[in-house]
């Protein structure tokens, strides 16, 4: 299966629980979401919970289009693009996440969007996730097993900023940043998907 093959899977692989909050990796649940014709998975039992409420692709609708342009990107061989949509949905994904840790706390959805729209680049949100959680992100990500997609995330960042920085001579991007970008791509979706599994629980610091 080629990269861009494997990032659409991606797209089609995983469902959000509702009840639970987990997000869940199962082909047999995928295929009766798609089968019953219900609607959102109303009264398909989750297999880690039990629960029949709802239930959504992740990730979510307004991700989507993101990581299918990239695919489109990178067969069109435009290396540029398909690194700066992969930085995009890197931290598009970790807005996402910051959201749902307020959520968790009982914050007011504007509110929580205010915060989200304001925390900007990669060190302000890690910080902003320490002062939620008192945990640091990197030991956040290494502990679901993904120890060096920060480290990948730097390396697409720094070719990015490269190529649209040097004025005249332009260094090139080649097939192999095109298939890093789509790696890393694929990564970011299981890396969203451990964590919003792993920190769902509510702990609030708002009574509602």
């Amino acid at each position: 299966m080629s990269e861009q093959d494997s990032l659409l899977t991606q797209l089609d692989r995983y469902w959000q629980c509702f009840d639970c909050g987990r997000i869940i990796d199962d082909k047999n649940l995928a295929k009766a979401l798609k089968t019953a014709g219900m609607g959102w998975g109303l009264n398909i039992p989750c297999p880690e919970c039990g629960g029949k409420t709802s239930k959504s692709k992740f990730p979510g609708a307004k991700f989507r289009p993101l990581f299918e342009m990239m695919v489109e990107c990178s067969q069109l061989e435009r290396a540029i693009l398909v690194l700066i949509l992969a930085q995009t949905a890197f931290e598009s994904m970790l807005d996402s996440f910051l959201y749902r840790l307020l959520d968790n706390m009982n914050c007011p959805g504007g509110i929580s969007l205010a915060i989200t729209d304001e925390v900007r680049g990669i060190i302000a949100k890690a910080r902003f996730v320490k002062s939620l959680t008192g945990k640091d992100i990197k030991k956040m990500i290494r502990d679901v097993g993904f120890r060096d997609i920060l480290e990948q995330f730097e390396t697409i960042r720094k070719k990015r900023n490269s190529f649209l920085h040097t004025a005249e001579q332009k260094e090139y991007l080649i097939q192999d940043d095109i298939t890093m970008a789509l790696k890393f791509a694929c990564a970011t979706v299981d890396l969203y998907a451990a964590l919003f599994s792993k920190y769902r629980e509510q702990r609030p610091l708002i009574e509602p």
